[in-house]
């Protein structure tokens, strides 16, 4: 079929302006088999560099002179396979220069030109918004009471389930997950614990009350119901959360994402020490780690690989595991916590060994009978960067994984961590039990 009498056009369509929601884009008015390019573009602020992003695709169109990227692979492109979202967590960096804004937004829209293009001109363009929170949220800034952080929290006053956020080794308050959530129905205070004032510089001696004064004043709070307080961890953030869920008893749902039920070491440059620092500390006494001692030639090895840029995680994870009694000791007794636990791991994670560690969990569950229910969503091919759909994955050698493997497990688990808090929130059960790979 040809359509001689229409210009080819370029259609998306857009249930939802959040990120973690799915976009379609189709071209119409073309000719059978006729060859299209749609090309992504959008900038990107971290701290002081603007970074110049683009994706593409080219397409053949089917026999009604139509392409559908929800049901089309590329023959070309910054990506592969059918994914209709793959031209947004496929885009490059193209160019750098200088940031000169003088205020930076870590939840700043995202605004994307799409354009489709035939023998290198371009035909159609279309600008999309695409937004980290629903406008109904709220975003307030908390620092009061050994509390920082930001509380994302419907307009309406309307008293809802609340959620703790906290994120990893990259310290400060870990506000992306955190607005998507807020944003499908909870109350959520994504948390800081470390890496931003007055709270300590160094991820080490990071004290668990910080979270039981979260939760107090979380329930202080009208918009919050008292009944019900989850808690998402990612990374290092995952030991905090099975390790807050494990001593303070109001949090009834955990979600791990990316992390580890044996509890290692803080996070601190590699050193000549003798002693490794504690992570965290409860009551004033350090939690039992994975390890206390220093191994000073596998500490220069990782740190001359870092210098070199080259990745020295899974070297040094491997070696603070490496002793079963100690490792055994370190391990948080997850039968003890008071709710439903989600697991979410990939199998190239190139920080450490995510699923191997995380089915030590699920083995003291299982063998504790526990009384909630429990799952381990492991995910192959996927790296440390699985967790929100739909945003730009890189794969490096710092994070491992298939790009289109992250993608679709991003997609599927965050899927599944929205229906296990809401399910848990709602009836404080949730279907599980099981490892599933997917």
């Amino acid at each position: 079929m040809h359509t001689d009498d229409k210009e080819p056009r370029l259609h998306i369509d857009m249930e939802s302006v959040l990120i973690d929601q799915p976009i379609g884009i189709k071209v119409d008015g073309l000719s059978n088999e006729q060859k299209i390019t749609v090309r992504c573009k959008r900038t990107s602020c971290w701290g002081t560099t603007m970074y110049e992003m683009e994706s593409y695709g080219t397409y053949i169109a089917d026999s009604l002179g139509l392409i559908d990227l929800q049901k089309m692979a590329p023959i070309e492109g910054t990506y592969k396979g059918i994914d209709g979202m793959g031209l947004f967590w496929s885009m490059q960096i193209v160019r750098t220069q200088e940031n000169n804004m003088n205020v930076l937004d870590k939840l700043q829209p995202h605004v994307v030109y799409i354009s489709i293009e035939s023998q290198e001109q371009t035909i159609d363009t279309q600008v999309i918004t695409r937004r980290w929170m629903d406008e109904a949220v709220t975003r307030t800034p908390v620092n009061e009471k050994g509390i920082v952080g930001t509380f994302f929290h419907h307009s309406d006053s309307k008293s809802r389930p609340a959620l703790l956020v906290v994120g990893g080794s990259e310290g400060g308050v870990y506000e992306f997950p955190a607005s998507l959530l807020a944003s499908h129905g909870f109350n959520v205070l994504a948390l800081g614990y470390w890496g931003i004032d007055p709270l300590s510089r160094e991820l080490v001696n990071i004290p668990l009350e910080l979270v039981e004064n979260a939760i107090h004043w979380l329930k202080a709070k009208q918009e919050t119901t008292n009944d019900f307080i989850g808690i998402h961890g990612t990374s290092k953030g995952a030991e905090l959360a099975l390790l807050a869920a494990l001593h303070f008893k109001e949090i009834k749902a955990v979600v791990a994402l990316n992390g580890s039920p044996v509890v290692f070491c803080g996070i601190e440059p590699w050193t000549d020490r003798d002693e490794l620092l504690p992570a965290w500390t409860f009551r004033g006494k350090p939690i039992s780690y994975a390890r206390r001692d220093n191994s000073v030639e596998i500490a220069k090895t990782c740190r001359n690989l870092r210098n070199a840029g080259e990745n020295p995680l899974r070297i040094w994870y491997d070696y603070l595991a490496a002793d079963p009694d100690i490792t055994k000791q370190a391990t948080i007794p997850v039968e003890e916590i008071n709710g439903p636990i989600l697991f979410i791991s990939g199998t190239e994670d190139a920080c450490f060994d995510s699923v191997q560690l995380n089915k030590i969990a699920m083995e003291r569950l299982k063998k504790h009978n526990f009384k909630h229910k429990y799952e381990h969503l492991i995910y192959e091919g996927a790296g440390h960067e699985l967790g929100i759909p739909n945003i730009v994955i890189s794969c490096s050698h710092f994070t491992g994984g298939i790009q289109y493997d992250t993608a679709q497990a991003s997609k599927n688990s965050w899927e599944k961590t929205i229906h296990f808090f809401t399910s848990s929130s709602l009836t404080g059960h949730y279907c599980g039990n099981e490892e599933e790979e997917s």
